[in-house]
């Protein structure tokens, strides 16, 4: 997740304190994701050093402490405005621990590669039900936690397809003409 763009989309309204920026961050995600204090006092002064935000005053809190605000520079707002224009690119996984697992379990013959591909299904089965459940109880709406569920379940719908994909591919020993 980009806190980078998720704190300039909440800039983009009006100046905020880095206390503001995690409330209003809290609140938008339903506290989903929760930021402690220092990832955005952390990830403001980077914005402002790249130019991306500049100070836009103080503001007293509910304790009576004064905070320094911030808003977006043009160059904040460019960029803020690029993200939401294009796409999130999920690259290729260098390293996925399923591929591996299935990589290297196709080369053990004492290993039996159907019965490791059911029981892999059997867990992405369980964690379905569970998410679909979980489905009953929120709201028909985008809120946070339903775009998180809903988004697990097609991942896992998706990895499912993929196991009963890679059953019916050959071996490479088959390939070869040695099995």
């Amino acid at each position: 997740m980009s806190i980078k763009h998720a704190l300039l989309a909440l800039l983009l309204d009006e100046p905020r304190s880095a206390s503001q920026l995690q409330s209003q961050f809290a609140e938008t995600t339903a506290g989903v994701w929760p930021l402690n204090i220092g990832q955005v006092s952390q990830t403001l002064t980077r914005l402002h050093r790249d130019g991306h935000i500049e100070a836009a005053g103080t503001t007293t809190g509910p304790t009576g402490h004064s905070a320094d605000t911030y808003k977006l520079t043009p160059a904040g707002t460019q960029l803020v405005t690029d993200w939401f224009s294009t796409p999130v690119v999920q690259p290729v996984a260098e390293r996925d621990e399923l591929v591996t697992k299935v990589a290297l379990a196709q080369t053990r013959p004492d290993l039996d590669l159907i019965h490791l591909l059911d029981t892999q299904r059997a867990s992405i089965m369980e964690d379905l039900r569970a998410l679909n459940r979980r489905t009953r109880n929120l709201p028909d709406t985008r809120t946070t936690d339903r775009l998180l569920v809903e988004k697990r379940i097609f991942e896992l719908e998706a990895q499912a397809r993929w196991l009963d994909r890679v059953e019916t591919l050959h071996t490479p020993e088959s390939e070869n003409g040695h099995e």
